[in-house]
């Protein structure tokens, strides 16, 4: 079995998180992608909306049959990511996984915990657009020396190999992230208490 793994806060799920499933199950040729739903975000100090809240607004967002929502991490009780592709790969010896994501986590990376130890456990795919290749080239992470980066624009069953990275070219990408939405809420918020008082 060859699985994608998208983990997030899903805060909420956007077009964007279906958009980069679909493409990545299409061009690596995956049987599946598992959206990780996280119960917490360690770098993020504001707390998300009810996981089941989240669960919830996914399972509406999504109608594949290869893309599947889960919050294994709450079952397993790991919030770092590092800690929960271990306990995956653990649980399911015989799979090759692949961690899903866009340029937005490319670009930070290099904040996790244990960033260069999950780099050494999964395999990465990162979707971006050209001409976005100057920016992945500036990408801090392309700096570690053992990784091995290779961009793609023609999908396949590429070998899912620890401690490399795949830069997949999409023509076109979904301009959405969940930060803006959630920013565009506030401001509605806001806007619909002054219009009430």
């Amino acid at each position: 079995m060859r699985i994608g793994l998208l983990g997030g806060s899903f805060d909420p799920p956007h077009e964007g998180h279906v958009y980069i499933s679909l493409a990545a199950l299409k061009g690596l040729q995956l049987d599946a992608v598992w959206w990780l739903v996280s119960p917490q975000n360690p770098l993020k100090s504001t707390k998300p909306m009810p996981l089941d809240r989240r669960m919830a607004l996914c399972r509406d967002m999504v109608d594949h049959p290869k893309i599947l929502i889960s919050d294994i991490e709450t079952e397993m009780g790991t919030s770092i990511t590092y800690d929960s592709i271990r306990k995956i790969k653990n649980h399911y010896p015989t799979t090759d996984f692949v961690w899903i994501s866009g340029m937005d986590n490319a670009l930070g990376l290099h904040r996790w915990h244990f960033w260069k130890e999950l780099l050494a456990e999964i395999c990465m795919v990162h979707l971006t657009r050209n001409p976005a290749r100057s920016l992945v080239k500036s990408c801090p992470y392309r700096m570690y020396a053992r990784q091995k980066h290779v961009f793609i624009d023609k999908g396949g069953a590429m070998p899912l190999t620890p401690g490399t990275t795949y830069w997949m070219m999409q023509k076109k990408m979904v301009n959405i992230s969940s930060t803006e939405i959630r920013s565009g809420q506030r401001k509605a918020t806001k806007k619909a208490v002054l219009v009430a008082s």
